[in-house]
């Protein structure tokens, strides 16, 4: 995994050197053992690549990488799991390779075959391959999104990056604000993509791909679509085969998430996901080496279901501790590190920057096995709001805003969204796992979000594509889309990749994975009881997991942040609040979420989550003034 950046400009860059030097500054956390740089077309194009050695750490696996004849040259951040395979198939045709890197793969892949032959990589990439013979950039990015790559494209010069924090630094984009995307995150906590927050820059969408040429021309295409992995009617599989097929895709993906040249470890939290990773290891006949982190009071610790997992399946395990007391002081630097404003993420910086610091760069997490399998209350409660609707019909307006008026404020709020919902499962998701309400947002947005003209618009457009099915679903199938293609795709995958990259910290995800995904859905919805407790899971382990880990309550690595908002952050949250008021984001009027939290009438996230957006708009703000 590594840190890429590029640019081709219709006139030569002023100072080539000093923007590529700036770059690999800026991206070096995401790539420490090794820096490269590519200059071509008259000082035109640029690319930029940092790297962290997971796969043929030797030299040969420098890059940029050129081909032999010189005609490509490709910058790659992520990891082909089957890249042995795809080479086997390549030299069965002819090709020949001098290095052991799944990056001398991908680019003669798409020398020979053109981006739709990514359909056949199983992981995790953001790639950008410049054809100097067509003088061309291509871009990519995996199917799933679990590896970012941003693009700022205008009349005179496209550039891309892993980061758009490496995009302003560097000067090649201004820090403008993008209040569609501030009106996006006011309404889900997080901004789906293609937005970003930063005008004038999208998040290329997973499973696409995009080519310029040097006289600005541009074409695009997809290459792979895991939204219709969940349309269609269940296959009829019986059960005890079902589980038998899961059980065998589970333990093919964990050990192609283990091909590495350096050792692998596993975050341990002590759950289903995390667990039962750890059996199929074991029953692919790897001892890993585990890691629990644990984060000030014991009622937040795992520690001791980890240590049973790690018991029984024989691990080098390792318990680490962080000091709760610094969480103040790290403020700025979780800030920094985030790249885009998100309501989650803290808990992935101090679990990656306790494990880096032992010298480990590449761990498996169990990050996408409750949207396969059924972890989250969604997937009950989804299923039976749609059975509301339908069972209530026309009362359901008026059975909604009478619940409405029982219930306090934000979840009022959300109960009137659910009225109007009209049973549409989209809608139905986004009052069960929105932040603010279309009509909240609007009601709390200020000058600088009403005034935008077409920032509703651009949110409503990207809403409708995240939204809208592919096909025919079953509601626990919608359900497990939703989860994937809205919370897991916008934020968790995109906080994990910051917040572990922060740290140098290769962190892979083997429920993320699309022969996994093509086994498990659209059959396991003609059996929707095994997604309670995530049943196939369960059963589908290996190796049985202990009790301790099966019948505890869901929690998850949490931390206390509503303890951190009684001491160290409540001047943070506060004044993150003040920001976004006195900069015309919001109007005053959300002062009252921080009161109607301390007087126990919010949940804490509401403070929390719009407090680190008025914080790093506030930055953002900051920068633009230093320029």
């Amino acid at each position: 995994m590594c840190g890429i950046a590029g640019v081709l400009r219709q006139a030569p860059l002023p100072d080539p050197s000093g923007v590529a030097g700036r770059l690999a500054q800026l991206l070096g956390h995401r790539g420490p053992d090794d820096t490269g740089c590519f200059r071509g077309l008259d000082d035109r194009l640029l690319l930029v690549h940092r790297r962290l050695a997971i796969i043929d750490p030797s030299p040969a696996g420098h890059q940029p990488m050129a081909g032999a004849d010189r005609r490509y040259s490709i910058v790659y951040n992520g990891e082909a799991y089957n890249f042995r395979d795809l080479k086997a198939r390549l030299e069965s045709r002819g090709e020949r390779f001098s290095t052991h890197a799944d990056t001398e793969v991908l680019l003669r892949l798409l020398a020979l075959d053109g981006p739709g032959a990514l359909a056949q990589v199983r992981g995790m990439f953001a790639l950008a391959l410049w054809d100097a013979q067509e003088r061309s950039l291509l871009v990519a990015r995996d199917r799933f999104g679990i590896k970012p790559l941003y693009v700022a494209e205008s009349p005179a010069q496209v550039a891309i990056a892993s980061e758009i924090r490496s995009l302003v630094g560097s000067g090649l984009v201004a820090p403008e604000v993008d209040a569609a995307g501030v009106l996006a995150y006011l309404r889900w906590g997080s901004i789906p993509p293609p937005l970003t927050w930063l005008r004038g820059v999208t998040a290329l969408e997973p499973g696409t791909w995009r080519r310029w040429t040097a006289d600005g021309r541009a074409t695009g295409g997809r290459f792979a679509d895991v939204r219709t992995a969940w349309s269609g009617a269940p296959r009829p599989v019986p059960i005890d085969e079902l589980v038998a097929h899961t059980r065998a895709a589970l333990v093919d993906s964990v050990t192609a998430h283990l091909v590495a040249d350096v050792p692998v470890g596993l975050f341990l939290s002590g759950g289903i996901d995390s667990a039962a990773v750890v059996s199929a290891a074991r029953a692919a006949g790897r001892q890993l080496h585990t890691y629990t982190v644990v984060v000030g009071e014991d009622r937040y610790s795992e520690a001791r279901e980890a240590q049973e997992v790690a018991a029984r399946f024989e691990t080098v395990h390792h318990t680490l501790h962080v000091d709760a007391g610094t969480v103040a002081r790290d403020w700025p630097t979780i800030l920094d590190a985030l790249d885009q404003p998100t309501g989650d993420a803290v808990n992935t910086f101090y679990a990656s920057r306790a494990v880096a610091a032992t010298g480990v760069k590449a761990v498996l997490s169990g990050v996408g096995g409750d949207e396969m399998f059924g972890g989250y209350p969604s997937f009950q409660r989804l299923p039976r709001a749609l059975g509301w609707s339908r069972a209530l019909g026309p009362l359901l307006p008026l059975a909604g805003r009478a619940a409405s008026a029982a219930a306090r404020e934000g979840r009022g709020v959300k109960w009137r969204h659910f009225a109007d919902s009209r049973g549409q499962p989209g809608e139905l998701y986004r009052a069960l796992r929105g932040f603010l309400m279309p009509a909240e947002a609007a009601a709390f947005a200020g000058p600088a979000l009403a005034g935008s003209a077409d920032a509703l618009d651009r949110v409503t457009a990207v809403e409708d594509a995240m939204l809208a099915p592919r096909g025919d679903e079953t509601p626990e199938a919608s359900v497990a889309r939703l989860e994937s293609t809205v919370y897991l795709r916008s934020q968790l995958l995109r906080d994990v990749d910051a917040m572990s990259m922060a740290h140098g910290l290769e962190v892979r995800v083997p429920f993320v994975d699309h022969e996994l995904l093509d086994t498990v859905w659209p059959a396991i919805g003609a059996h929707p009881a095994w997604l309670s407790r995530k049943r196939l899971l369960v059963a589908a382990a290996p190796i049985p997991l202990p009790e301790a880990v099966t019948q505890a309550p869901k929690r998850g690595f949490t931390l206390p942040f509503e303890e951190w908002m009684k001491g160290p952050l409540a001047e943070p949250i506060v004044t993150g609040l003040a920001h976004l008021s006195s900069a015309g984001w919001v109007t005053p009027e959300i002062a009252r979420v921080w009161r109607e939290w301390q007087d126990g009438e919010a949940h804490w996230s509401r403070p929390w989550t719009l407090g680190v957006l008025g914080h790093f708009l506030e930055e953002a703000a900051r920068a633009r003034t230093t320029r």
